[in-house]
């Protein structure tokens, strides 16, 4: 039983790199389509809805639809298919709302990885799943680490349709690696998709999603930022793939204080850290903003295991995909929609720093909703 606990960890430790790679390549594609479609922040910012929109929309139904039915590993392993499908259709597109348009498969292929992954581990591990969860979230900081330099090394060398279709290779080889591994999981037909909503599961929902609304625009727009600034395109990558790294710390670290110190206490922790470090981005610039950036990044992939474990604890039984998918379903949404309106700040502020500096409004909101959240269950006592 163990051994096979374990080689669902470490599948879904490898499937996460892959995921979470895709998912935060985008930014790394921001200036070089910029350049050859004369785009502006405002367009940017409607690209980077677009290619969240479904993962948003979608997670509560499919994450519902794979708990009553019994089909998570079939929809997992179709996730990495459609993402596959929505990167070579963005490389074919010749104009730059076609690609809007086609990116939004990418999306509906995000929206199936975390409530199945979420529900696997889970199960495998009821009484340790902060920890695990934070161990699988460390494969996820990795491909956020790796996704900005990859990309804007292969754009350098190759160009940017080369290296969408380049990414659609490790997707498909995810996909039947998870169909082959896996076994299929048991249906629950009593399962109800309102059954798995509660007011708690909404504030924490609301909670992460404002977080997310701050960590989405920053990742999103801090090379494009460093650009406009004088950077070379693969100085401002490696920029962001340094900040990055520290989420492969964070999110073990945030797992880890789950099990020990409760939900609610990190999401205070992490509301009021991510406040104080738009406020030091707001008031420095240079290196000292970028040091602003990755604590930005810390507090907020500490709290991508902390809200997966409060999920499943919230969770009616066998619900677990449902109430992860609407916790990442509600902050993708209000992460994605926020990137059009933070675009277009850039432009009425003539700086796109302004606008990120603007968001510490969001962080003060964010506060008193986390001080709100129950404090649940903890494992163990300090």
């Amino acid at each position: 039983m163990k051994h096979k606990a374990n080689s669902i960890l470490l599948t879904f430790v490898g499937a996460h790199i892959v995921n979470d790679f895709y998912v935060t390549v985008l930014p790394a594609f921001l200036p070089a389509l910029a350049d050859e479609f004369g785009l502006d922040y405002t367009e940017l910012g409607v690209l980077s809805f677009a290619f969240t929109l479904l993962s948003g929309v979608m997670q509560p139904a499919i994450g519902h639809h794979a708990d009553r039915r019994g089909k998570r590993r079939a929809v997992v392993a179709f996730g990495f298919m459609m993402g596959a499908a929505g990167f070579v259709s963005m490389a074919a597109s010749p104009n730059f709302w076609l690609i809007v348009a086609v990116s939004s498969l990418c999306g509906l292929g995000g929206a199936t990885y975390h409530p199945q992954a979420t529900a696997f581990i889970v199960e495998a591990y009821p009484a340790d799943r902060g920890r695990m969860l934070g161990i699988h979230g460390w494969g996820g900081s990795v491909g956020h680490f790796l996704a900005p330099a990859v990309v804007t090394l292969s754009i350098a060398a190759f160009d940017w349709r080369t290296s969408m279709v380049a990414i659609a290779v490790p997707l498909v080889l995810t996909s039947v690696l998870l169909r082959s591994t896996l076994e299929e999981t048991v249906p629950n037909p009593a399962a109800r998709l309102k059954g798995a909503l509660s007011v708690q599961l909404l504030l924490v929902a609301g909670t992460f999603g404002l977080l997310s609304v701050v960590l989405r625009s920053f990742l999103t727009f801090s090379v494009k930022m460093l650009v406009d600034e004088g950077w070379e395109n693969t100085s401002a990558g490696a920029a962001l793939t340094v900040i990055l790294l520290v989420g492969a710390i964070a999110q073990p670290v945030g797992g880890r204080l789950f099990d020990r110190i409760g939900g609610r206490t990190v999401f205070v922790g992490a509301s009021v850290g991510t406040a104080l470090s738009v406020g030091l981005f707001v008031l420095s610039s240079g290196a000292l903003s970028l040091v602003a950036i990755g604590c930005i990044a810390f507090f907020g992939f500490a709290l991508f295991p902390v809200s997966l474990a409060l999920a499943s604890q919230l969770a009616h039984s066998g619900q677990t995909g449902a109430a992860v998918g609407i916790i990442f379903g509600m902050s993708g949404l209000m992460s994605a929609a926020a990137q059009p309106v933070v675009g277009a700040l850039g432009e009425n502020f003539g700086s796109i720093r302004s606008a990120l500096g603007s968001l510490i409004v969001v962080t003060v909101v964010a506060v008193p909703m986390a001080l709100n959240i129950d404090k649940g269950h903890v494992s163990v006592e300090l």
